[in-house]
């Protein structure tokens, strides 16, 4: 049996195309927290409790549902926490120096590409603005969709998007959320980013990359006739 050519590359967002800016994130919540007078030991629990449904929901939706779990109801605060978190997205998304060049490359190989992310619901508009926008065949967001990874269903979605069987797919990602595992388990070749400012899984026993650029190792230099 041959090797498997792949003909598409599909790509987590956070953590692989761009960085997370985990430092930065750990000192919202303390300015959330002190928004709605609270202490942080109460609120960011609270926060991290709603993670799933903040994922396939829209996201003032579950910042007000996160207040009034916290008996919170003044709409300026609330209104305040909301603005505070789709800025520190916004500064917060800077694609990898990479990140372009291999999707125009892929592109130029005439690789389809994806986009498929775990996401709150302002993220498309901040792809849409970002040096990112055009360069997707297919772009799946969790909070769009209302499945995440590592569902099979989300994987299964992006396959069908492509019009690509999954194991023609490739799938790039930094582990979190399970998804390496959701994409190999759906019959994707998974492959792990480990640029060394990631949590990678302990566990992946598959096969990795250090920066984005080698993804263009893993492909042919042109699609076979």
């Amino acid at each position: 049996m041959g090797v498997v050519v792949p003909r598409a590359v599909i790509f987590d967002l956070w953590g692989t195309l761009v960085p997370f800016a985990g430092e930065r994130w750990a000192s919202a919540y303390g300015a959330m927290a002190d928004i709605l007078e609270l202490p942080r030991e109460q609120f960011e629990p609270a926060w991290r409790r709603a993670y799933s449904q903040r994922l396939v929901s829209d996201l003032r939706e579950n910042v007000e549902y996160v207040c009034d779990s916290l008996g919170v109801t003044r709409p300026d605060a609330i209104e305040e926490v909301y603005r505070l978190r789709v800025e520190m997205h916004r500064m917060s998304f800077r694609p990898r120096a990479d990140a372009v060049p291999t999707l125009r490359e892929l592109r130029a190989r005439d690789y389809r590409t994806a986009l498929l992310t775990n996401c709150t619901s302002e993220i498309p508009g901040l792809v849409a603005e970002s040096p990112l926008a055009g360069l997707f065949d297919v772009e799946i967001y969790s909070c769009g969709v209302g499945l995440r990874k590592p569902d099979r269903a989300i994987f299964e979605l992006a396959a069908n998007k492509l019009d690509i069987a999954p194991q023609l797919c490739l799938y790039v990602g930094d582990g979190g959320d399970d998804e390496l595992v959701g994409a190999r388990d759906f019959g994707m070749n998974a492959v792990l980013l480990r640029p060394g400012d990631t949590q990678p899984p302990e566990d992946w026993q598959g096969p990795e990359i250090a920066r984005l650029a080698q993804v263009l190792e893993l492909v042919p230099q042109a699609q076979a006739e």
